[in-house]
């Protein structure tokens, strides 16, 4: 009798190291897996949601090294994962996504919960396989490989015992859009030759290669940028990080000052879609081709970013080796907020930041808040700073902090989130209690859509409060009731004392803040 197709995924899945997958799992195939995967050493994780139960299973693949799996019921469960697909695939965090479907056998009979599940979910996903009892264990290996190959993200397996073999399909790989000399290594040698002030921006293609290539950025000595996602690469503390690249206002003083851009692992999903102003030319190190015109890249050094920065960054840059710290903290200065007497948002991050434990994970969600975090949280190393970048989406930091704080058993874990993105994701707040994790919540909670606030204009749609606010809520009371320990804090004493009485139990701390900082922060960062 051929194995069925639970058994022959969670023989895959161990065979490529695979030790925790999440989901909410519906009957039949879902728990066929669930006991296949057990058998083999395979923990599951229940969550309440499967969009959080994705980010849960991506972040732990990302910071553990391990690819992970979320396992959902056909119809309403594969419906509901696609925006954890989504962002796996745009974020670049490893993922397989596991759904049970429809039988083939049974399609023309059964139309309750039927979709076409692998067409839903293909332009969310790296690509997409049905697995049936005659699909070969290494033909379901291929997907787990895929979805943590560079770039990383979401692999789609729909289960259905009665279908036929079934391969692999790709999906559709774009085709660069612009002329750019690859692998052109005079003209990038001339180019660097002739330069007098070049800058580095690096981003996340290098966070799997950082431990080579920051000691060829300190031979170097050019001030770099990080984009969000490749924050730690070089410590943000330290002699070389000159700030943030997201394309926006804040670091346009380093961009201004560069001769030449060399941009080492970036991905141009990560900037933000503003155009790009400068005339100096643009050397790219990329582990893969280029298929945007973000940047007008004159010469592209294609394979690993650490080894081509290494032959070609191989002298001093000339830069005086107080530059990068200079400009870092010149942005910084122009982002502070004045005082205004209240909570502010850059008042919680300076006191979480000094409050914080050396080996702390932080998870950043999407919202206003985050333009008072990214610049002003110090972070040593890469991945230790987490946030739905490409993707940007609201509902990420609580289901990544769980991820991550199995990901790194014992170690603490702080996340970052609005009353919006906590209402999102409110039910795993019980996932954090039942576990026991070590994750301390920080809500900036100013009842409102904060950030589409900021962008509002006289006249324009949704111009009224409801279209962005909220009824006041004691999110510390439903933390509470679900079995953290949920604290209101009003100042910054309250929040020194909250944060003081330790790192190591689930708790939530529910910051009462004032927004009104919220637009200075905006206009430094974007310029608007």
């Amino acid at each position: 009798m051929p194995e069925s197709p639970a058994t022959r995924i969670a023989t895959a899945l161990a065979a490529q190291g695979v030790d925790r997958i999440f989901g909410v799992p519906g009957g039949g195939p879902n728990l066929d897996l669930i006991d296949a995967a057990a058998e083999l050493g395979i923990r599951f994780v229940l969550a309440h949601a499967e969009t959080s139960a994705a980010i849960m299973a991506s972040t732990y693949g990302l910071t553990s090294g391990r690819p992970s799996a979320v396992v959902v019921t056909r119809g309403p469960g594969a419906a509901s994962v696609v925006n954890g697909a989504a962002q796996a695939t745009l974020d670049r965090f490893p993922l397989v996504v596991i759904t049970d479907t429809v039988a083939s056998a049974d399609a023309d009979r059964v139309a309750h919960q039927r979709i076409d599940q692998r067409a839903m979910l293909a332009p969310v996903t790296k690509a997409g396989m049905t697995v049936s009892s005659a699909t070969e264990v290494d033909g379901i290996i291929d997907g787990i490989v895929l979805a943590d190959t560079t770039p990383r993200g979401a692999v789609h397996l729909d289960v259905d015992a009665s279908a036929p073999s079934s391969t692999l399909a790709l999906g559709e790989v774009p085709r660069p859009s612009v002329a750019v000399r690859i692998d052109d290594r005079a003209e990038a040698e001339r180019l660097l030759a002739s330069s007098v002030r070049p800058i580095v921006i690096v981003g996340m293609g290098a966070v799997h290669v950082a431990d080579r290539l920051r000691p060829v950025l300190e031979r170097f000595g050019a001030p770099v940028l990080t984009t969000y996602q490749a924050v730690g690469i070089v410590p943000t503390e330290g002699a070389l990080h000159a700030g943030l690249f997201t394309n926006g206002a804040v670091e346009s003083e380093v961009l201004n000052a560069a001769d030449l851009v060399i941009a080492i692992g970036l991905d141009m999903v990560e900037p933000i879609p503003s155009p790009w102003t400068l005339d100096a030319p643009v050397i790219s190190l990329a582990p893969n081709p280029t298929t945007d015109r973000y940047l007008p890249i004159a010469v592209e050094l294609i394979g690993d970013p650490a080894m081509s920065a290494g032959s070609l960054l191989d002298r001093a840059s000339g830069w005086s080796a107080d530059a990068a710290a200079t400009f870092r903290e010149v942005g910084r200065a122009a982002l502070r907020p004045p005082s205004v007497g209240t909570l502010g948002p850059v008042d919680v991050v300076d006191t979480a930041a000094r409050l914080a434990p050396a080996d702390v994970t932080a998870t950043v969600d999407a919202g206003a808040h985050f333009l008072a975090i990214m610049p002003f949280w110090p972070v040593a190393e890469p991945l230790r700073l987490l946030i739905s970048n490409g993707l940007a989406t609201m509902g990420f930091a609580v289901p990544a902090a769980i991820g991550a704080a199995l990901a790194r058993p014992g170690a603490p874990v702080i996340a970052f989130t609005g009353d919006g993105g906590m209402a999102m994701t409110l039910g795993e707040l019980e996932t954090i209690a039942r576990l026991g994790l070590p994750i301390t919540i920080v809500v900036f909670n100013d009842a409102a859509l904060t950030l589409i606030e900021l962008k509002q204009r006289p006249g324009a749609g949704g111009s009224g409060d409801g279209a962005v606010r909220f009824r006041p809520t004691d999110i510390a009371a439903q933390a509470t009731a679900a079995g953290l320990d949920g604290v209101v804090v009003t100042s910054v004493g309250e929040l020194e004392q909250t944060l003081a009485a330790g790192w190591d139990a689930p708790r939530l701390v529910d910051a009462r803040i004032d927004p009104s900082t919220y637009r200075h922060l905006l206009r430094v960062t974007r310029g608007v």
